[in-house]
Parts: C-alpha cells; sequence; structure tokens
C-alpha cells in the first residue's frame, strides 16, 4: 500500500499543476506545462509496477485527473480561438485602414 500512497501522491502534483495551470490561463498568463511530463512518465511507470488488483482504489483519482486534463484542453482551446480571432480582427483593421490611406494618396 506504501505504493498506492506514493502514487497518490504524484496524482495530487499533477492535479495542483492543471488546476495551477487552469488558474494562470484564466489570468492571461503563459503556461509553462513541461512538469507534467516527468510527473506522468512516473506515474504510469509506478502504476504498470503495480500487482494486480492493487491499482483498483487509485480509478477514481485518474478518472478525475483523466477530466482535469480535458477542462484544460478545452479552456486551452478556447484561448487559442480568442486570440485568433483577435488576430483576425487587427488584421482586418489593417487592411481597412491600409486600403483607406492608399485611396487617400490616390486621390490627392
Amino acid at each position: 500500500m506504501i505504493a498506492n500512497s506514493e502514487i497518490m501522491a504524484d496524482l495530487n502534483a499533477v492535479g495542483g499543476i492543471i488546476a495551477r495551470a487552469e488558474s494562470d490561463l484564466l489570468k492571461g498568463a503563459i503556461l509553462d506545462l513541461s512538469p507534467l511530463e516527468n510527473h506522468i512518465e512516473t506515474l504510469c511507470s509506478r502504476i504498470e509496477n503495480l500487482p494486480p488488483g492493487e491499482g483498483h482504489p487509485l480509478q477514481a483519482k485518474l478518472l478525475a485527473l483523466a477530466d482535469a486534463f480535458g477542462r484544460l484542453g478545452r479552456s486551452i482551446e478556447a484561448k487559442m480561438n480568442e486570440a485568433k480571432s483577435e488576430i483576425g480582427e487587427v488584421s482586418g483593421r489593417q487592411q481597412a485602414a491600409s486600403a483607406y490611406a492608399n485611396s487617400s494618396e490616390s486621390g490627392k
């Protein structure tokens, strides 16, 4: 059961990283998800090495993390779509301003 408590601690650490990432994303901060890779690799290795049947108590936490990853992914995608939209609006305004400037110059 020591292995399960260590795994649960790692699962909680990953959950904390995801929660901080969601919070940072809402604040408009740049996300650094690089610490997740090592945690996930370690978790997968530990879970794979558990004796049969010992992983069952971890199932609920693993499902909760999967949901959290899904939420974070959707939040990141939404922010990316917002950024694309804003870039498109700026580009459209720049094109309009350029067209106006060109028409003003040709009318002189």
